[in-house]
């Protein structure tokens, strides 16, 4: 009785598909057919089915050309081969084949694990959006920083610190404050960030997350050396 299940057809469909040159290989198939029967991987066919399918696969064997199908003995493969065939079959085509890592989906990391936020970023970022193609809210950022004298991070000890997967390689820029807010619109979002950091300078930087996201991290610093912190708020934005 021919049993054959879905990865079975599908592999079998395979080869026809290359048949001038896997002859034997086919003709394994086709005798093989009930080699995993029992098993989990078997989905039973109806009886009709089963008979319309071997009849299909065993008329295309007979019309191999003459080159193979007089000339060549067709011998059984192993049932190791076998089953490395049907792996091989219904392997998913792009395995093996960098993918490329898209950020669209990616949380960076804002906070550390239990940190005591300060009481003027938590107040600000109760009510207030970033407007874009969307509005989406502010949220806080306190992040732990070794600045060791220099400040705010560049490019990459940013993309460092918030956990990119490439941080040489982010698409990242840092703006002056007056530069991201022309208008003043976001200006109690400013006062509350340098009030965190007491005074110290802010910047904001910019980080692509795909064709049309963007994420604005406006931030100072809390301290100094070691002990110091990243401090301030970071909000998504839209811009189709």
């Amino acid at each position: 009785m021919f049993i054959a299940s879905l990865c079975e057809r599908k592999a079998i469909g395979t080869l026809f598909r290359q048949y001038d040159t896997q002859p034997t290989l086919i003709a394994s198939v086709l005798n093989r057919t009930s080699i995993l029967k029992g098993s989990s991987r078997i989905n039973h066919l109806a009886s009709a089915d089963r008979v319309t399918l071997r009849s299909q696969y065993l008329t295309k064997l007979q019309n191999l050309p003459r080159s193979f199908s007089s000339t060549r003995r067709l011998t059984m493969a192993s049932d190791e081969d076998y089953m490395a065939f049907l792996d091989k079959a219904n392997k998913d085509p792009g395995e093996g084949y960098a993918k490329p890592q898209g950020l669209s989906k990616h949380e960076f990391k804002a906070t550390d694990n239990g940190a005591q936020v300060p009481a003027v970023i938590q107040e600000i970022t109760k009510d207030s959006f970033y407007t874009s193609d969307a509005d989406e809210p502010f949220v806080p950022v306190y992040l732990a920083w070794d600045e060791s004298g220099k400040g705010l991070p560049d490019e990459e000890e940013f993309a460092s610190l918030i956990g990119h997967p490439d941080p040489s390689n982010a698409q990242l820029e840092i703006q002056d404050p007056a530069d991201w807010d022309p208008q003043g619109q976001y200006k109690a979002i400013l006062d509350a960030v340098r009030k965190a950091g007491k005074g110290n300078d802010v910047r904001v930087y910019r980080i692509s997350r795909g064709e049309v996201k963007a994420e604005y991290w406006v931030v100072t610093t809390e301290g100094k050396g070691a002990g110091a912190k990243l401090v301030g708020v970071k909000a998504l934005a839209v811009e189709s």
